[in-house]
């Protein structure tokens, strides 16, 4: 799924350098979308082989706005025409220790499925804000902070059923009603153990016929120490059964 749609995002940009050769602005541009998305990949890659222990990940302080105004612009211009990404930035954020591709590598799975249960029409609106407390019921509750950052990503999808809600971040999970192409499998297990590998914590409401919130909170915290590296493990899953959203 994600492969999938990183090599969309190149295929369409090479399509779009193919038909403007004159324009050395535009092929500036999608040069560069495809630098990124390459870049994307990779990061896919190292956190797939961090699951197997094989490599080590290095943490470093980062302004969340920035994270998530360089994850949209990927996007360019792919859904412009029937779907609509917005961003609501709360000015102000501290800066959070992270790794930058595993926060874009689960801001870009939400997104993606977004526009899957949206069927290409509709709006994703990416949200940031500060927390003073962990929101209830969190399906993976993030390390201990005295305050957090989040990021929420809302659709205006078909949503996910009660009975399946519970169940979407276990590997391989998948239904009829949610099928793999919407994000189901490793896509959604992959975002589990990157936020818990780096101390994020999940949360997850949806409604059917209204559509899904899935947000990231990130702790506001020192940059750990020394050298600040993320273990990989191989240790299961083990998504938690309660579902909520934070208060903004």
């Amino acid at each position: 799924h994600d492969f999938n749609n990183i090599l969309s995002v190149i295929k369409g940009s090479a399509q779009i350098i193919e038909a403007n050769p004159g324009n050395e602005e535009k092929i500036s541009m999608r040069v560069n979308r495809i630098k990124t998305v390459v870049d994307q990949g990779a990061g896919i890659v190292r956190a797939m082989l961090g699951f197997s222990r094989t490599s080590g990940f290095q943490m470093e302080m980062h302004d969340v706005n920035s994270v998530v105004e360089d994850t949209i612009r990927i996007f360019g211009d792919r859904f412009q025409r029937d779907i609509e990404i917005s961003f609501e930035w709360a000015p102000s954020l501290p800066p959070v220790p992270c790794i930058k591709d595993f926060v874009q590598q689960m801001l870009l799975n939400f997104i993606f499925n977004a526009a899957d249960a949206m069927e290409g029409r509709g709006r994703i609106q990416i949200k940031t804000g500060e927390l003073l407390e962990l929101p209830a019921n969190m399906v993976l509750p993030a390390e201990k902070a005295d305050h957090y950052i989040f990021i929420q990503a809302r659709d205006t999808g078909s949503g996910i059923a009660p009975e399946v809600l519970p169940r979407i971040f276990e590997p391989f999970f998948t239904t009829k009603a949610f099928s793999s192409r919407r994000g189901t499998g490793l896509g959604l297990s992959m975002v589990y153990e990157l936020a818990r590998q780096i101390g994020c914590g999940l949360t997850v409401e949806s409604q059917v016929g209204t559509g899904s919130t899935f947000t990231i909170v990130l702790p506001v915290r020192p940059l750990p120490v020394p050298n600040a590296v993320v273990p990989a493990t191989d240790a299961p899953l083990k998504p938690g059964s309660k579902v909520g959203s934070p208060r903004a």
